[in-house]
């Protein structure tokens, strides 16, 4: 019987068709997983490529950002009010000849002299791990407070016009904005990537009244005897604490801020390497207000500048910030508009004659000399006579601090007063009165040392139609001393705060007046102050009596390690002293706002608080004044910030970017 064969033809004709079908499934995988794959690989790529160009666009804003701030803080110091100013900063994708960058609202910048700087590019070199990128829209440019850009992402302000403020809580607080801008492109597989990279800058200008100690140089507190002071504190350099006596508080007001403590450099609850004097009982913790430890902070610099003043003749007189309350010099004076002596309304010059008689040379706000011999009518004369009648010079005393006996003239405050108040002689007094005795000379080889006493200081002049500030402000590059109760209210009747720091600071009926006292450095004298004191080292021979001071206080120090200071007295010697207040009867009570700008220049001895020379009060009470600042209003007629014009600024990065693929 023959068997039938199987179709193995057709067999093999079906497994070619699954082989080849399996064979396509595979390739078609294959292909989507190449593609996923160079897909993925583009996304990584870019992704990749993005964040590298993240990187390369930041480091084109800190580049900016540095610029930024150097040329601001270097080279604002040309000044005329009234001058027009550009708000755009050249840079080598958009190069501008128009003047430098507009920084304050009063004064003005005059126009850079020669060519404007231009803020380069960074080299690539800085990015080592990106060889090939592209910039564009590389510029910083002025913008509103709510960053208003057209339709091309430019600010939509003109070149040369007058930036807009946004204002903080107080009328003295505010900040102008700038809007940094780098595109930065990087190659990748199919085509490049780009990220936007835009960041604000802020120019944040404040007062260095809304902080209760505010120091331009280290800040040191290491009191021997409780201190307590509420209000914000800030450095613009390193904090030492190390000790418990310090006690920061907030105030029970609601509606104050909180009592922050910043600082620009470091902090360290111990002692600064530049202390080398020796400290009792080791380092113990300072009670800060709660949950409010020290936290870093921007620097907080004068007018938002490094002061670096050049004279006519080329060279540079660089006192620092005590430029602000020196005289200027000969030829072109680069702070001509903000030196306290030209603000002043009043300026008077104090030296001697060939018989040392006292001589007065007394100018009126316009810098025109007046009294006898001078321009000596009307208003003119009332100021000379005004002055005049005021000032007792020649009176000597001995500071134990300096080591030296003082000539200092007495500036007699209740005279002034009394023609300065409303409705009294002397027209347009701006508040500001500006006195120094030139013939002071500490640094010659037998030193001249001259000062400035004001005494009968319980009432301040207030505000009239024809004043144009309530209060007082005086200024001298002369340490200055303040005896008695100041800014309280009457001489026969003492403050409440004397005999309770906790309690108000003034009489009864008396609402305190703007205040501030601008000196080289700055001495308290009880009323029980005897110019007669000799020169011992027995502190107790010289008791003081109870005193309120109700002022803001600009001064100098001697740093730690400077001129031979083991300790530089640190915050809580700020406010210098020459009596025995170790009793629980001597109450030292200050309301105000310390500030420390410069180094001491005619005040120079190094703090010495060894033995009986000095000792910090046994009941004191450091209090902010939350008043300064506040916009006058019908509750506070009198208040506001000091006469005088003294701002501080800060160069903020806003931690605010977007990016556009």
């Amino acid at each position: 019987m023959r068997m039938k064969s199987p179709n193995l033809h057709g067999q093999h004709a079906s497994t070619l068709v699954v082989t080849i079908a399996v064979v396509a499934t595979i390739l078609a995988l294959l292909g989507s997983a190449v593609a996923y794959t160079q897909h993925i690989s583009r996304v990584s790529d870019r992704t990749r490529k993005i964040a590298k160009a993240m990187e390369v666009g930041d480091g084109h804003l800190e580049f900016l950002f540095t610029h930024w701030r150097n040329i601001s803080r270097a080279k604002g110091l040309r000044y005329t009010v009234g001058q027009p100013m550009t708000n755009f900063f050249s840079t080598t994708d958009y190069p501008n000849a128009a003047p430098v960058p507009w920084t304050n609202p009063a004064p003005y910048p005059n126009p850079w002299p020669g060519t404007p700087p231009t803020i380069p590019r960074p080299s690539t070199t800085h990015f080592p791990d990106v060889p090939q990128y592209d910039v564009a829209q590389y510029r910083i440019q002025a913008v509103t407070p709510m960053i208003d850009l057209d339709s091309t992402g430019t600010s939509t302000l003109a070149v040369n016009q007058f930036p807009p403020a946004a204002y903080g809580p107080n009328t003295y607080q505010y900040s102008f904005f700038y809007l940094a801008s780098a595109d930065i492109s990087i190659p990748a597989l199919n085509g490049n990537v780009t990220a936007k990279v835009r960041r604000v800058f802020e120019k944040k200008y404040d007062n260095p009244w809304s902080f209760a100690i505010f120091y331009n140089d280290d800040l040191e507190l290491q009191p021997s005897e409780p201190f307590t002071i509420d209000g914000p504190i800030h450095t613009n350099n390193n904090l030492y604490i190390g000790t418990s006596n310090v006690t920061v508080q907030d105030s029970t007001v609601s509606t104050r801020p909180p009592s922050k403590v910043s600082y620009a450099g470091e902090y360290l609850n111990g002692y600064s390497p530049k202390d080398s004097s020796t400290h009792s009982g080791g380092v113990t913790k300072p009670a800060f207000p709660p949950k409010l430890p020290p936290a870093q902070d921007s620097p907080y610099l004068p007018f938002g500048w490094n002061l670096q003043v050049t004279n006519a003749d080329g060279s540079v007189n660089n006192d620092s910030y005590h430029e602000l309350i020196e005289r200027p010099g000969t030829g072109t004076d680069e702070l001509t508009e903000v030196r306290y002596y030209a603000q002043a309304g009043i300026k008077v010059l104090i030296d001697y004659d060939a018989s040392d008689n006292v001589r007065l040379e007394v100018r009126n706000a316009s810098n025109v000399r007046v009294g006898p011999g001078y321009s000596n009518s009307g208003n003119d004369k009332k100021i000379y006579d005004t002055i005049n009648a005021a000032i007792t010079g020649k009176r000597t005393l001995y500071d134990y601090r300096e080591g030296a006996s003082i000539r200092v003239t007495d500036v007699n405050v209740n005279q002034l007063t009394t023609k300065l108040d409303a409705g009294n002689d002397i027209l347009g007094f701006n508040g500001v009165l500006y006195i120094s005795d030139t013939t002071a000379n500490p640094t010659a080889s037998t030193p001249v040392r001259r000062a400035i006493r004001l005494i009968n200081g319980w009432a301040l002049p207030i505000a009239s139609s024809n004043s144009n500030a309530a209060g007082l402000t005086v200024v001298s590059e002369n340490p200055v001393y303040i005896k008695g109760n100041y800014n309280t209210g009457a001489t026969s009747t003492n403050p409440p705060s004397n005999t309770d720091p906790t309690a108000s600071p003034v009489v009864s009926g008396y609402q305190r007046r703007q205040a501030a006292i601008i000196a080289d450095a700055i001495t308290v004298l009880s009323n029980s102050w005897q110019d007669s004191y000799v020169s011992n080292t027995n502190i107790t021979s010289r008791p003081a009596l109870s005193t309120t001071i109700n002022a803001a206080l600009v001064a100098g120090t001697v740093p730690s390690g400077v001129n031979g200071a083991t300790y530089s007295g640190g915050g809580e010697n700020f406010i210098r002293l020459l009596e025995d207040w170790n009793s629980n009867s001597r109450v030292f009570c200050y309301w105000g706002s310390m500030v420390q700008l410069y180094q001491s220049k005619q005040g120079n001895a190094p703090f010495n608080g060894a033995g009986n020379i000095f000792k910090s009060p046994k009941v004191g009470r450091y209090y902010w004044d939350s008043n300064f600042g506040k916009a006058v209003s019908s509750s506070q007629p009198y208040m506001g910030s000091p006469p005088g014009n003294l701002q501080i600024a800060a160069y903020l990065q806003q931690q605010r970017w977007y990016q556009v693929y």
